[in-house]
């Protein structure tokens, strides 16, 4: 997920590691609070790929810095990794879907068309899951239990329709 971000963050300008995790927490900070320690190595992994590219620049005052900008691999590597498997378990595919739905803007309208598809086919399987659950006699759910996965749905019902809106507005 962070590497996406990143890619994001460079496709729009090249900047320092200090840079791209200011935009990314002013960006996308309601979902993600990356620290330094997990961007620096995100970098490297998308150094090695070619993704993006680095210049040194000394200023005035003698100090080096760094700068990062995207490659036309790296636009073709974000693609690659949004595109990944989402994840089956329901809280990491709810932080992960809020990347790639802050990023799509990257994507072209058939992606973008594809991309909410199985993100709708992927609300469904854990809406029929959580309906077992709650509907599964053998289960021995408390109160709290059953009106968490109650939310669950509420929650599942809403973003569908944030999707089909987006769907609506953007794809057609």
């Amino acid at each position: 997920m962070i590497e996406i971000l990143i890619l994001y963050i460079l496709s729009k300008r090249e900047t320092t590691l200090y840079g791209i995790r200011k935009e990314i927490i002013e960006l996308f900070g309601t979902f993600t609070v990356p620290s330094i320690g997990t961007i620096h190595p995100a970098l490297k992994r998308l150094l090695k790929e070619n993704a993006v590219s680095v210049y040194e620049k000394i200023s005035d005052g003698g100090k080096k810095f760094c700068y990062y900008s995207i490659t036309k691999k790296g636009l073709e590597v974000f693609r690659e990794m949004f595109f990944n498997a989402a994840s089956d378990n329901p809280s990491l595919f709810h932080t992960q879907l809020q990347a790639r739905f802050g990023t799509m803007s990257l994507l072209n309208a058939a992606d973008k068309k594809i991309f909410i598809n199985d993100v709708l086919k992927k609300i469904d399987v854990f809406e029929v899951q959580t309906k077992e659950k709650l509907n599964n006699e053998f289960l021995d759910l408390d109160d709290f239990q059953r009106m968490l996965l109650n939310q669950t749905l509420e929650e599942m019902k809403l973003l569908r329709e944030f999707i089909k809106n987006l769907k609506a507005k953007y794809v057609g």
